[in-house]
């Protein structure tokens, strides 16, 4: 049986964060913009802003309006639970779920297996 695939920007991601952990990337420096990392990639914008923004909500980037995603000390605060679930329910929103199925999705992943 072959493994999963992991996606693109899951992918992206992790490349960076073993360029952080070898020191290649160190903490306060600046990322590429998304433009720019997407084109050197040859990748979608979107795919490397996915990336991104996976990272930030882990605590491993930063990023300051206007100036750029950067990398983080891994002392910086992970941000708002409730924020991270509104962000996830608005891709949901986003990719045609209704608001029944992603209530009967939650439903049934917080319901024990019957067995």
């Amino acid at each position: 049986m072959k493994a999963p695939r992991m996606s693109l920007f899951m992918v992206i991601g992790e490349n960076i964060k073993k360029r952080i952990a070898a020191g290649i990337l160190k903490e306060g420096d600046k990322l590429p913009s998304c433009r720019e990392f997407a084109e050197e990639l040859g990748v979608n914008p979107n795919t490397v802003q996915r990336a991104y923004t996976q990272l930030e909500e882990e605590g491993v980037v930063f990023t300051i309006a206007k100036k750029g995603v950067f990398v983080s000390s891994g002392r910086r605060p992970r941000p708002d639970r409730n924020k991270i679930l509104a962000m996830k329910i608005a891709e949901l929103k986003n990719m045609g779920f209704t608001r029944d199925e992603i209530l009967t999705a939650l439903s049934a992943a917080y319901t024990p297996a019957q067995v």
